[in-house]
């Protein structure tokens, strides 16, 4: 992003504004890099002096670049209205951001690159092999206005459409599987799906996914163990509830339901 503001600002003049959303351990050397710092010169307990050192030449820079960062905010809750969607990444998994975009209806302005391609069916995508492309559809985009998606369009980005691409891209036709028998693939897949399974069971999987990254959503067996401890705390309360509530004629549930009260009723009804 920093190289695509710096020709931008060689080919016009000037830097292009932008929003940058998100956080993350490195935050503050990015808000370095984009607004420009004077290296600092701090004073230890010990009386020695130590130096703040920049992270990259960026941070030197003499004309900061007209950015904001907001931090890391739901973008459902945004109320400016963006247009303009820019991801330059070429290594981070940032599809989803670019999904979302189009879907909101916005320009998204990728690299043209295998992660991408899947975008570039959309007329709101502005697709850039190299930095004057990157120039010149970011210059279109803030002139115009994105084409609202068309009824095809907006399905592409529906969950039928999406699990419909991965069963497409999941199927196995009679032929490959015989060549995957034949070649013995088949017992690997099996020996790799079990070991899949068994390590991410029980609280050791819940650390597992922790150590790789999965964050928040890592813990998942003890959130599956919290569900059905509430579930069984909730249908056991209601069952008390039940017990010990009247009916009409002001006798329990419970006492209704009992062998005594079904031979009581079985009595009178051969009497009459």
């Amino acid at each position: 992003m920093l190289e695509m503001e710096s020709y931008y600002k060689q080919c016009t003049g000037h830097y292009f504004a932008i929003d940058i959303y998100g956080n993350g351990p490195e935050e503050k050397e990015i808000q370095r890099a984009f607004l420009g710092r004077k290296p600092l010169v701090l004073l230890t307990a010990e009386g020695f002096d130590t130096f703040d050192l920049p992270k990259s030449r960026y941070e030197w820079r003499k004309t900061p670049i007209p950015a904001t960062f907001p931090g890391r905010i739901d973008h459902a809750t945004l109320k400016d209205p963006y247009k303009v969607f820019i991801n330059p990444s070429l290594s981070e998994v940032l599809c989803t951001t670019t999904a979302e975009a189009l879907a909101m209806g916005k320009f998204v302005i990728i690299p043209v690159h295998p992660s991408n391609y899947f975008f570039l069916q959309f007329p709101n995508c502005l697709a850039y092999r190299n930095k004057m492309e990157f120039v010149a559809n970011l210059h279109w985009a803030l002139s115009h206005e994105p084409e609202p998606l068309s009824i095809d369009h907006q399905r592409m980005f529906s969950w039928e459409e999406a699990t419909e691409r991965l069963i497409q891209a999941a199927k196995v036709t009679r032929k490959e599987a015989k060549e995957r028998h034949r070649l013995g693939t088949v017992k690997l897949d099996e020996r790799i799906a079990w070991f899949h399974n068994e390590l991410g069971k029980g609280s050791m999987g819940d650390k597992i996914r922790k150590v790789l990254g999965g964050g928040p959503i890592a813990d998942q067996v003890k959130y599956e163990t919290m569900k059905k401890q509430a579930e069984a705390i909730g249908s056991y309360s209601q069952q008390q509830q039940q017990d010990n509530s009247d009916d009409d004629e002001g006798l329990s549930t419970k006492f209704l339901r009992s062998s005594l009260a079904e031979a009581i009723r079985n009595t009178f009804a051969k009497s009459n």
